[in-house]
């Protein structure tokens, strides 16, 4: 339902006007690398899942590494498989398709950011490919902001829209956590859920379309 209603909701305003796009980074970019183990975690129960989940957290907080992070999970799930190489990611891991959408939004004149939880790696990644491929006004999250809190916060999201320069009513947040949607909907944010890039090049489309008068 969830899922439905915030694409229902993009169509039952006609005078809303998409002006900039944020989008999130896992599922969007590249698969989560934290989600498998933290769902392994939560099977175990609240004494492996709180104590992985905060790890996680500090990763994003810029406390500790990918390695920091594998070894905490080596050893809590008694996983001795577990090695750096499974949390670290690379730029041959966003898929060309991904690349060539985004650049696509531009002929809509549309401000493109990312804000989500960035690692020093994902940001990385992330200001690199945006320095050979042109795509994005804003890269952020709470760590690139120097807040200590929540990437669900008001604080963090305002300062987002800051950045890109638009109110809430212009701007649309494409995510594959329906937690990260759900936030955005309580800002006045339109919200769209990424179930795939095929699926999304077709909603956003139609979205875009139903903006011009008699397309």
């Amino acid at each position: 339902m969830r899922k439905q209603l915030s694409a229902r909701k993009l169509f039952c305003y006609p005078y809303r006007v998409i002006r900039a796009v944020f989008f999130d980074f896992y599922s969007v970019w590249t698969p989560d690398v934290f989600s498998e183990h933290l769902e392994e975690a939560r099977r175990l129960g609240p004494a492996y899942s709180d104590e992985l989940e905060s790890i996680v957290a500090e990763y994003f907080s810029g406390k500790i590494t990918a390695a920091d992070v594998a070894e905490a999970f080596r050893v809590k799930l008694n996983r001795p498989d577990i090695d750096t190489n499974e949390f670290t990611i690379n730029e041959s891991d966003i898929s060309p398709a991904v690349g060539d959408f985004m650049r696509s939004l531009h002929g809509h004149f549309l401000k493109l950011g990312v804000l989500a939880n960035l690692g020093a790696q994902e940001y990385n990644l992330l200001v690199n490919f945006n320095n050979h491929n042109p795509l994005f006004e804003v890269i952020t999250g709470p760590l690139q902001m120097g807040l200590s809190v929540p990437l669900l916060t008001q604080e963090v999201f305002a300062k987002a829209l800051q950045a890109i320069g638009e109110p809430p009513r212009s701007c649309l947040v494409v995510s594959g956590h329906p937690e990260y949607l759900s936030f955005a909907e309580e800002l006045g944010i339109a919200a769209l859920p990424f179930e795939g890039m095929p699926k999304l090049r077709q909603t956003l489309d139609q979205i875009l379309k139903s903006e011009i008068p008699g397309a």
